[in-house]
This record gives C-alpha cells, sequence and structure tokens, in this order.
C-alpha cells in the first residue's frame, strides 16, 4: 500500500476517535451549565455563546504558529500534540466545578489541539493532487462520522449517569486515538503539485527559503479571495450548532430528555455531513471544483431556508439533515482548491492561515448567534444561517468569476 493511503487510512480512523471523544460532552455545555448553576434564559444564551466562540479566538491566535512549526518540524508532531491537548480539556471539563472553569478548559481546547487541521495538513502535504478532492473528504467524513457517534452515545451516557462521565469517557477516547497516531503514522513525504495552480503571478519554489517566508509568498490575491469564502461558509456553518440543544429544549417545553434527543439529531447532522464528504466532495477529483462548490452551497440556500418558514421538529429535522448533506462537502472542496496553490512543504502554514481565519469565523457566529437569540429568538438564529448560506453562494459566484479571468490569463 502507498504510503498516502497508509496515512490517509490511519489518520481517518484517529479522527473518528478524537471527534468521537470530543462529541461525547461538547454539545451539552448549554445543559452542563445549567447544573453549574446558569438558568436564567438571557445568562444561558449569553454563556452559549461565549463558551462556543472561546476555543475559536485562541485556535485563530495560534493555528499559524502551529502551522509554521508543522512545516518545519512534521505534521506528525503537530498532531501528537493536538491529540494530547485534546485529552487534558476533556478531562479539565470532566472535573470544572463552575461556568468560568468551564471557560478556562474551553479556551485551552482553542490554544492546544486543532486535531482536525492538524490531520488535514498531514494528508494534504503527503497526497498526490490529483487525488486531494478524494483524500480531504474522506479524512473530513471521519471528523463528521465521529461527531455522530460521539453526541448520540454520548446523550444517552449523560442523560443516565452525568454530564462529567460523558467528559472523561471522550478523554479516553481521544487517548487511544492519540496512541495509533504515535504508532502508525509516519511523516508525510513532500509532493509537487500535480495540476496547475491558479497563481495571481509568478511564484518560485525555493528549498532554501524559511518556510514562513515561502507560505507569505504564496498567499496570492486569488487565494485570499479563497480565504474570505471559507470564512463566510465556516460563520454560516457554525452558527446553528450551539443553538440546537436550546431549540429542542424550547420546542419540547421541558430539559428532561432533550439530551438525549439532541444527541441523536446531532448525530444525524454529522452522518449526513460525513456521507457528502465521501461522495460529493469527491466529484471534485472528476469535475470542476468551484462549479461544484457554488451548486451544493446554493442548493443548501434553498434547505436551510425551511426552519425559518415552515414551523414544527419534523421540518426542523428534515432541513438540518438535507443542508449539511449538500454543505458537508464544501470545506473539503475548498481545502483541496487551496492546497493546489502552493507545494506540499508549505501546506502546513496554508492551512494554519486557514484555520485562523475559519477560527474567527467560529468565533464571531456564536457571539451573533446569541445577540440575535436573546433580541429575537432562537428560531431566528435558523433565519440568519439560511441569510449567512446566501451571501456565501455569492461570493463562490465572485471567486469562480475570479478563478476564469486567472485561467483565461495564464
Amino acid at each position: 500500500m502507498d504510503k498516502w493511503r497508509k496515512n490517509l487510512y490511519t489518520v481517518w480512523f484517529t479522527q473518528f476517535l478524537s471527534l468521537m471523544g470530543f462529541g461525547f460532552g461538547m454539545p451539552f455545555l448549554p445543559f452542563f451549565i445549567q447544573d453549574l448553576g446558569v438558568t436564567d434564559p438571557a445568562e444561558l444564551k449569553m454563556w452559549t455563546g461565549i463558551l462556543s466562540s472561546a476555543p475559536a479566538l485562541a485556535m485563530a491566535i495560534m493555528a499559524p504558529v502551529w502551522g509554521l512549526l508543522a512545516d518545519r518540524v512534521g505534521k506528525k508532531l503537530m498532531l501528537t500534540r493536538a491529540m494530547i491537548g485534546g485529552t487534558i480539556v476533556m478531562i479539565g471539563l470532566g472535573t470544572a466545578q463552575s461556568v468560568y472553569a468551564v471557560l478556562v478548559f474551553r479556551i485551552m481546547q482553542g490554544l492546544l489541539t486543532g486535531t482536525v487541521t492538524s490531520s488535514a495538513a498531514l494528508v494534504a502535504s503527503g497526497t498526490p493532487d490529483k487525488n486531494l478532492s478524494y483524500a480531504l473528504g474522506f479524512v473530513s467524513s471521519s471528523t463528521f462520522i465521529g461527531w455522530s457517534f460521539g453526541p448520540a452515545v454520548g446523550g444517552l451516557i449523560a442523560e443516565h449517569f452525568g454530564y462529567r462521565l460523558s467528559f472523561f469517557i471522550g478523554a479516553g477516547i481521544v487517548c487511544f486515538g492519540l496512541i495509533l497516531v504515535l504508532l502508525f503514522i509516519e511523516e508525510p513525504t513532500a509532493l509537487m503539485a500535480g495540476r496547475k495552480p491558479l497563481k495571481d503571478g509568478p511564484i518560485k519554489d525555493d528549498i532554501h527559503t524559511p518556510a514562513s517566508k515561502a507560505g507569505l509568498k504564496m498567499i496570492t490575491p486569488f487565494v485570499l479571495v479563497l480565504f474570505v469564502l471559507f470564512f463566510f461558509i465556516r460563520l454560516s456553518r457554525v452558527l446553528p450548532a450551539p443553538f440546537l440543544p436550546l431549540l429542542v429544549q424550547e420546542m419540547r417545553g421541558t430539559i428532561t430528555g432533550s439530551a438525549r434527543i439532541t444527541g441523536i439529531l446531532s448525530g444525524g447532522i454529522g452522518l449526513m455531513a460525513a456521507i457528502s464528504g465521501l461522495t460529493l466532495a469527491r466529484l471534485g477529483d472528476r469535475m470542476d471544483r468551484l462549479h461544484l462548490l457554488s451548486v451544493l452551497i446554493g442548493a443548501g440556500v434553498l434547505t436551510s431556508a425551511l426552519v425559518p418558514v415552515i414551523p414544527g421538529f419534523t421540518i426542523l429535522i428534515i432541513s438540518q439533515l438535507l443542508t449539511f448533506f449538500l454543505i458537508g462537502g464544501v470545506e473539503p472542496l475548498l481545502m483541496s482548491i487551496t492546497s493546489e496553490q502552493v507545494d506540499s512543504t508549505n501546506r502546513g502554514f496554508l492551512f494554519g492561515i486557514q484555520t485562523a481565519v475559519g477560527s474567527l469565523a467560529w468565533f464571531s457566529s456564536p457571539l451573533l448567534g446569541s445577540r440575535i437569540s436573546i433580541a429575537y429568538s432562537t428560531r431566528t438564529v435558523y433565519l440568519l444561517f439560511s441569510i449567512l448560506l446566501g451571501v456565501t453562494f455569492l461570493i463562490s459566484l465572485i471567486v469562480r468569476r475570479r478563478a476564469s479571468k486567472l485561467a483565461v490569463n495564464q
């Protein structure tokens, strides 16, 4: 078996374990902090937004640093660091005695973890460009499948044995993934791009150029436009997730049993996104990736509009499952497009910058959702979700037009 395939399959399983471990406790933070004494509705929504945004801001600061180190000291080492950090954070959350302690460990999560980005950088650095959409889509499916199993099982454990046990079990699962990383993953072999990238100017690869300088040279105007698109797709995708537990609780009229239902629904959403990563994203190796990306986002706009327009729990389920099936393959496609713009030796740094951009969106999204939910209602957050997807669709059309002009000029 090729080295890049062996790494791909091993990374897939370790990330399945990592996200499953995180999924055992993270989706239930709005319920957990109620046990810690946060019960006022407005305060609960405020803390939901803060706890969702805190790790994102920390990750935005650290991601470029970890990405640069990945190019200098190795992608495997950075993935190991992220898995160790994840284990520590999950144990810490299980011992938290106040909402402020939860906040501290969520900030630590942003500073120390980032397994998804580390995995993507490792895979992208050793995978031939003709297989990039397949490989990145395949890895992203592990994220969503892990996030499917984690909340579904974690919700049942939390209902019967408490939220703390869910965090501790999650820590054990992440730690097992860490062991697999240490034993079976090899540092990827650098590969040169197989396709002609869409660059705004001549860029020469120089093995003697420091990774940071070479990476910065490769952040062309076209790559910056791709970062803007990444920001908006992440801003849209992250927005509804923190408020799903609250919407389920409001629609049911009770917190009893809401963790179990939230877990099952979160699992279903994750499964749909995983299927998208395995199927729709893979089409990017056979057809124009930017065209496919625009089609998927446009269709997601239509399905996401069902929740704010048509009331009812059934519509909520149908809308979210369809929408995340459609947009679940968008980020892998966008990452593969961005990866083609640089040589493999600088992809850790590039992914670090991209993660910082995505983390800023992750930071902004829950705070925006908190303000909207407090001022109007939790359901209004889902209206904003549909609007933001619409804005993302328009930006994707602009990116396609930019790419067409670059292709003509080359």
